[in-house]
């Protein structure tokens, strides 16, 4: 398993600002209620090996980039399990956002 590290809502929210950093949202479908993250690719925790591994030719498909960073939003408890996963499938610049949607939430809403 790939070890991967915590990024701050507010470093997190300036990646994605720039265009450095994609957003993952990987909450459950029950949790997404609590509103969505503009231009987040949503995945649901249960499909991230098949929405995010390479295809046969070698592509991968929803984050084309391997090495594109990457901040996974999901429930606390969950999210550096994802972005464990995320990285074995052949990402290189995972990372998880600490104190998850609440805290990117409330980084993009003051910027």
């Amino acid at each position: 398993m790939s070890v991967v590290n915590s990024i701050s809502a507010a470093e997190a929210n300036d990646h994605i600002r720039h265009g450095w950093a994609t957003i993952v949202d990987a909450r459950p479908q029950v949790m997404r209620h609590q509103g969505s993250l503009p231009g987040a690719v949503v995945v649901d925790p249960t499909d991230v090996d098949s929405r995010l591994a390479p295809t046969p030719s070698g592509t991968f498909p929803v984050v084309t980039d391997p090495d594109a960073e990457i901040a996974v939003v999901s429930v606390r408890s969950q999210a550096m399990r994802i972005a464990e996963q995320i990285a074995d499938l052949g990402y290189t610049n995972v990372r998880y956002v600490d104190g998850g949607y609440g805290a990117l939430r409330s980084a993009t809403d003051r910027s």
